[in-house]
């Protein structure tokens, strides 16, 4: 075997049919399962149909691979290197069946070394070895067979496109209603053709970076102005924590039957939202539309990222904004113009103990005492969680804190029952809990000079094996609810609600009884603490029919 593969002389177009050979059976396994699935063989016309479908990839591959044939030198390292690659995803596609669309290649870009190091694995490296690294070996080192002059090349070339579209073009034209209704009806067989998928993918995300940096930063709400409560002359302090893949059916205070909330539940001034979606499947996502103006439908990355969000339009009307930082992911440059703390490079001694170099959630309450008295006039506090962040949801809390098992000690989540899956990542929502008693008990401390509240809300869900799915990223139009059904969670002093007009009676029915979004964030935030401004939408603060002397009057009358 080793002999004959040592005596192959592949010119350019040969070799990239072998290539195309790859990708259209071994090199896109997922594809194939996903295929095998859903064409559904019943008769002559549908088993013809479902054989044309490896002469339809074999003839795009061979197109999208042909131009390959201008780079002499650099032909075979990027062979090489899309097959690696392809290898990496396709471990990731398989074990936890994500989709390699434009928010998963930003999360790949995104992503720091702590993160990355959460998926490292030994099958991972087999994987990317047995994949990736040996047939990119084989197609590096194999031989090559120049043709004898340009016009040569150019004729091989030629025939090859032409023999490849003509053929392209039959099977189209053949099957067309077939492929026009496998691809409208089951969309994430896009952003499961290696190397396609990552390829295309990865140009949409470099494009909408570029014009993001390019652009100028656009003001928003430069008319924005605060109102003074009525009666008060406190400041006020509002603690927004962002959670972290949490995901709501899993809270003890919506329902769930297992101890997940175990402090916040035994408090009657707790409200928590029982109908909350995210704007997105991806902290990627999700961040930057929470704080943006924009709602889900209209949100774009490239406007999020060059219009001031929310906390610009806060801190320009006088409001002290800190923004503190425990999750990998960072804060998707949401907090890229107000103070920032990065807590995990304060290495806090019995908090920051995890090899990869993170933090628990505690950290984000270190020194902030001292943060908070230095704050003139009204302040906010956001902190940003790591949360419930997988696979590793055992890192996400102490071991000693661990309330229900056994536990999965594993990223190897796929591998762990169910029971042991769903105790760990539990365990992570007790510790979060915890974590909000504790805020609201560093709040109550303030509470003497201040009107104080807290605002918690998770930034998307996470799948735990539903339907085969493992952690989040899904395209929202097939993402299941458990990655977009979020935990939002609001705790007022007596103070807050009294200066502030709010009716928490009427606040706690609307939580129970109307469907909420991130679309409210926003606008909700401008409403509690006052910012009056054009931009401001009544419909989207859910505060709005709860303020004394307006709807909640009507309502309670």
């Amino acid at each position: 075997m080793l002999r004959l593969l040592t005596s192959l002389r592949l010119n350019p177009v040969q070799l990239t049919w072998v290539v195309a050979l790859f990708f259209t059976t071994i090199g896109n396994l997922v594809l194939w399962k996903t295929l095998r699935a859903e064409v559904e063989v019943n008769s002559l016309h549908s088993l013809l149909f479902f054989l044309s479908l490896p002469v339809f990839l074999f003839c795009f591959f061979n197109l999208l691979l042909s131009p390959l044939l201008a780079l002499p030198y650099l032909r075979k390292p990027v062979l090489a290197l899309l097959v690696i690659i392809s290898a990496s995803c396709s471990y990731f596609m398989h074990h936890y069946q994500v989709l390699i669309d434009r928010n998963m290649v930003q999360n790949f870009f995104e992503t720091n070394q702590a993160e990355f190091s959460s998926y490292f694995s030994v099958p991972l490296l087999l994987t990317i070895l047995v994949l990736g690294v040996l047939p990119a070996a084989l197609m590096v080192f194999l031989p090559s067979k120049k043709l004898r002059s340009p016009w040569t090349t150019a004729t091989w070339w030629l025939c090859n496109i032409t023999v490849t579209s003509l053929v392209l073009a039959a099977v189209a034209m053949l099957f067309y209603k077939d492929y026009a209704s496998l691809l409208r009806n089951h969309r994430e067989i896009r952003n499961q053709v290696l190397f396609f998928n990552f390829v295309h993918n990865t140009r949409s995300y470099l494009k909408r970076k570029h014009q993001a940096r390019v652009q100028p930063l656009r003001a928003v709400a430069e008319d924005a102005r605060r109102t003074l409560d009525v009666g008060s002359k406190r400041p006020k302090l509002v603690i927004a924590v962002i959670g972290e893949t949490a995901r709501a059916q899993n809270f003890q205070l919506n329902g769930y039957p297992r101890a997940t909330n175990p402090e916040l539940s035994q408090r009657d001034d707790i409200i928590s939202f029982k109908n909350m979606s995210s704007c997105g499947t991806s902290t990627a996502v999700s961040l930057p539309c929470m704080f943006s103006r924009m709602t889900r439908p209209q949100f774009d990355h490239v406007r999020a990222a060059t219009e001031e969000n929310l906390l610009d339009v806060l801190q320009r009307t006088g409001i002290d904004v800190l923004w503190r930082n425990n999750n990998n992911g960072g804060c998707k440059g949401v907090c890229a113009r107000v103070p920032t703390d990065d807590m995990p490079k304060l290495k806090v001694a019995e908090l920051c103990v995890n090899k990869d170099g993170t933090c628990y959630d505690d950290v984000l309450l270190h020194a902030l005492d001292a943060r908070i008295q230095a704050m003139q006039g009204d302040g906010l506090v956001v902190l940003h969680q790591l949360g419930s962040h997988g696979p590793t949801y055992f890192e996400r809390y102490p071991a000693a804190d661990a309330v229900f098992g056994p536990t999965c000690d594993s990223n190897q989540i796929q591998k762990c029952s169910n029971e042991a899956l769903t105790n760990t990542y539990d365990n992570t929502l007790v510790y979060t809990d915890r974590k909000l008693r504790k805020t609201i008990a560093l709040l109550q401390r303030h509470a003497a000079e201040r009107d104080v509240a807290m605002v918690y809300v998770s930034d998307h869900g996470e799948s735990l094996g539903e339907k085969g799915l493992y952690l989040h990223g899904t395209p929202y139009l097939i993402a299941p609810k458990e990655q977009i059904q979020v935990p939002m969670l609001m705790w007022f002093s007596p103070g807050f609600a009294q200066n502030a007009r709010l009716d928490l009676g009427c606040l706690r029915q609307h939580a129970d009884s109307q469907a909420y979004s991130h679309d409210h964030f926003y606008h909700s935030m401008l409403g509690l603490f006052n910012v009056e401004t054009s931009v401001y939408t009544a419909e989207l603060d859910l505060f709005s029919p709860c303020r004394l002397g307006g709807n909640a009057a009507a309502l309670h009358g």
